[in-house]
């Protein structure tokens, strides 16, 4: 059996900046770690394999700025003339990107997702009588393999190559439209009945899949990115327009007591009873279409580090604010809440429960007033991304060496916009914190 790396072929779905997001002049495969060839070569006898008989090789796996806290390979497994390809998704190689993004802890969380969440997810609506993805919730990757040892920092999620099943991801650039959207909150909606249900059913399994937010690592009001979370807030503030007076005193009254609020959101007795697995980084970049005739018919959440048990609320503001424009939600923001809870409710009718009774429509419409400036407080970091270019966005590694030299705050806005994304990243953020305040959220 032999093992080898090599240069890779242009790779990626979103092809809107021509290069596919990958850097000419890094288009290199790096060393990989011995684990990573380990897993590989251990895995594919269980695909049907020859043990000494075939080959490996890596290639580059996802864009420039896909993520931080992670890297993406393609392992290709050939022999003689069958060839299979997996993802494979481990921690940065960097040191100081591993350390100071905490990537450790997400991995830690994805590989529990893979391993036992989802597949007791699963289990649970084919024991109701749902066993295909038009009844229930079935829409995340084909994990082949998902292993971490935090002590070790060593962490591997193998999967399949959604690609290779025809599945695109919408161009993050560009604002959402109705179809897409209203694809993503059925799924939405779904994924959060099943965990109403299964909460019920089964409450001394469930206990254990009651988890804290990752994203509260990032946030504690005296760790390394505070001056970089109050940055981000200052950018949106700046934003504004110089009339938006109400706006500006809004989101001058929030700025220092972000911290607290982001507490609040993450305190899942709050949300009780209604407090639900939610995926929790539900954006363009996590979510990938299949289409049919050229509308999507079919959806996939990947990257499923930022799973945690708090309102169902945080997931639906999450992607509407993220990935939605103002226009679009002036027109289907509120059609936008009745697909989400009239697939929930559905969802919980197939599997024996009535939506009255676990989660009444007026307890969603209560859970959007406590939890929805949440979709603001994601927006602050995500709108900067998805409108600067791939090439534009920061180097993700020079940062954390900054971060761990220095031993100091970060004091600038991460995800700042460049020159030529402004104009595109205010109209966005402006829009964000007009809904945010016309809705009652801010």
């Amino acid at each position: 059996m032999q093992s080898r790396q090599q240069s890779p072929k242009a790779s990626g779905t979103d092809d809107s900046e021509g290069t596919d997001g990958i850097e000419q002049v890094k288009n290199v495969v790096p060393q990989l770690p011995q684990y990573l060839h380990r897993a590989v070569e251990g895995f594919a006898p269980q695909d049907g394999f020859t043990v000494g008989k075939f080959s490996v090789t890596f290639e580059l796996g996802s864009n420039k700025g896909d993520g931080f806290v992670g890297q993406l390979f393609k392992a290709i497994v050939t022999e003689s003339d069958r060839k299979s390809e997996y993802l494979c998704k481990i921690p940065p190689l960097d040191d100081a990107r591993r350390e100071q993004f905490h990537s450790m802890t997400a991995f830690a969380r994805e590989a529990l997702v893979y391993a036992d969440i989802l597949p007791k997810i699963y289990e649970y609506q084919r024991a109701k009588g749902l066993t295909s993805p038009g009844e229930g919730f079935f829409h995340a990757p084909r994990c082949y393999h998902a292993y971490c040892d935090e002590a070790a920092q060593e962490s591997v999620i193998l999967m399949e190559d959604l690609r290779l099943r025809n599945f695109q991801m919408w161009n993050k650039h560009n604002p959402i439209d109705h179809d897409h959207a209203k694809l993503v909150m059925e799924h939405i909606g779904r994924l959060h009945a099943v965990s109403l249900a299964m909460k019920r059913d089964r409450p001394e399994e469930f206990e254990a899949y009651k988890l804290s937010n990752t994203l509260d690592i990032y946030f504690e009001a005296e760790g390394p990115f505070r001056n970089m979370v109050l940055s981000q807030m200052q950018m949106a503030i700046d934003a504004l327009e110089e009339h938006d007076h109400v706006g500006r005193q809004k989101l001058e009254a929030l700025k220092p007591n972000t911290f607290r609020e982001l507490k609040r959101c993450s305190d899942t007795k709050l949300a009780e009873p209604y407090s639900v697995i939610r995926h929790g980084d539900c954006w363009s970049n996590n979510i990938m279409f299949r289409y049919e005739d050229g509308a999507p018919k079919e959806m996939v959440l990947v990257d499923w580090q930022n799973v945690s048990y708090v309102s169902p609320a945080q997931d639906i503001v999450y992607f509407i604010y993220s990935c939605t424009d103002e226009a679009f939600r002036e027109r289907y923001y509120f059609e936008m809440i009745d697909i989400y809870y009239r697939s929930l409710s559905a969802t919980l009718e197939k599997l024996q429960h009535d939506a009255n009774e676990l989660f009444p429509r007026s307890a969603l419409d209560e859970q959007l007033r406590q939890y929805g400036g949440y979709g603001f407080l994601m927006a602050i970091f995500l709108i900067p991304m998805m409108c600067t270019r791939n090439e534009e966005l920061p180097d993700f590694e020079e940062r954390a060496h900054k971060m761990q030299s220095t031993d100091q705050q970060l004091n600038e806005s991460f995800f700042s916009t460049s020159e030529s994304s402004h104009d595109a990243y205010t109209t966005r953020m402006r829009g964000v914190v007009r809904d945010c305040i016309r809705y009652g959220y801010l």
